[in-house]
């Protein structure tokens, strides 16, 4: 098992520095990497966005994209792709041994319209691997990939690379959960938030209208 962590941040990265299951990947800053011409000809985002928040977006999706493209070039099978605000119970990686598809092992729920509300009443799960139900729920969230082989790596990156603008990483996910080619994830979760990390994202920050509760242990049941 190959456990990346992507980052930028070297005080986030500390706590994984002398855990040998754990590879640093040095992740791309979009603000020091892109110009705001090149995010807006090569990204799709809410038109109300800032250009700060474009070149977060545009960062953490590049960054995620060239190490799945490291893990097709270099053929890695059983890889994980974690990002820096991210911990794993490292004991439950053997849940992981059977899986022949793409999973995810972290996230959080959302609903298949952002706006309209989540109806948790209606989501029932097991311990182990579930599947995802997109007309109920989908995942979001790009802390805790579980890739069993490069080919289905390739898969999942061919997809998203074939399209002329991009989304963000996690909503490009979401579309494929929609039309049926992610199917999967584990419950409860073994790629939880590290809260403290978190919150300096740009995900869950103070100014951020997205509250972090917990640290997603349950994807936010």
């Amino acid at each position: 098992m190959k456990i990346f962590v992507i980052t930028i941040d070297e005080s986030k990265w500390k706590k994984y520095e002398n855990n040998p299951l754990y590879t640093k990947y040095e992740g791309v800053n979009g603000k020091e990497h892109f110009t705001k011409e090149w995010i807006r000809n090569n990204y799709i985002t809410m038109w109300n966005c800032s250009d700060s928040h474009r070149a977060n977006v545009a960062g953490c999706s590049e960054s995620h994209l060239r190490l799945m493209k490291k893990i097709i070039d270099e053929k890695i099978d059983k890889a994980i792709i974690v990002e820096d605000d991210t911990e794993i119970d490292i004991h439950r990686l053997s849940e992981l041994d059977d899986i022949k598809e793409f999973c995810y092992i972290g996230g959080h729920f959302q609903p298949p319209r952002l706006d309209k509300p989540l109806k948790k009443e209606f989501i029932s799960l097991e311990p182990g691997l579930n599947d995802i139900d997109p007309e109920i729920f989908t995942i979001a969230g790009g802390y805790g990939l579980y890739f069993p082989t490069y080919k289905c790596c390739k898969k999942i990156y061919d997809l998203i690379m074939s399209k002329k603008k991009k989304r963000a990483i996690d909503g490009e996910f979401r579309i494929l959960q929609k039309k049926g080619i992610i199917k999967h994830f584990i419950f409860p979760a073994i790629a939880t938030l590290h809260i403290e990390d978190a919150m300096k994202g740009f995900t869950f920050n103070h100014s951020s209208k997205y509250k972090l509760k917990d640290n997603y242990s349950n994807y936010n049941l």
